[in-house]
Parts: structure tokens; C-alpha cells; sequence
């Protein structure tokens, strides 16, 4: 790996972590799964950048990614459902 994507792979990994924090704080004021679902998501896509860095021969790096999405789909899901109710 080139140290110029090695950069931009922390970078990425840090401003996911960022997104991360900013939905727990959104979260915590209002109680609202979709922002507890976006952080957690945001934080398996932070890891998955930081998996990616050490084992980017590994299909298994790309685990998290999936679960990230699976989840942020479920929440969009959930908040439209509870919408409609």
C-alpha cells in the first residue's frame, strides 16, 4: 500500500469516526434510533478502513461495510414504518 493511500485511508477513517460522534451527539438530545443506527454504522465503516490498512488481501475487511449499510438501510426502514404508524 502507497503511503498516499494509506493517507487518505486514515483520512477517511478519521472522518467517519468524526460522523460518528456528531450522530451520538444528535442521538443523545433526542432519543431518536435513526442517529444511534447512523453512528453505529458510521463507526463499523471507520473500522472497516482501519481493517482495510492491515488485511486488504482479505475479503473479510469488507464485512463491516456490509453491516454498515445493512444497518443504515434498517434504520431508514424503521424511521419510515414508525412514520407511517
Amino acid at each position: 500500500m502507497t503511503m498516499m493511500v494509506a493517507f487518505l485511508s486514515g483520512m477517511l477513517a478519521a472522518m467517519f469516526a468524526v460522523a460518528s460522534l456528531f450522530f451520538i451527539r444528535f442521538w443523545r438530545d433526542t432519543s431518536d434510533r435513526l442517529f444511534f443506527f447512523f453512528s453505529f454504522a458510521f463507526a463499523l465503516l471507520a473500522l472497516q478502513r482501519v481493517l482495510l490498512m492491515f488485511y486488504a488481501e482479505s475479503a473479510l475487511a469488507y464485512v463491516p461495510r456490509l453491516i454498515a449499510f445493512a444497518l443504515i438501510l434498517v434504520a431508514i426502514g424503521e424511521k419510515n414504518r414508525a412514520r407511517n404508524r
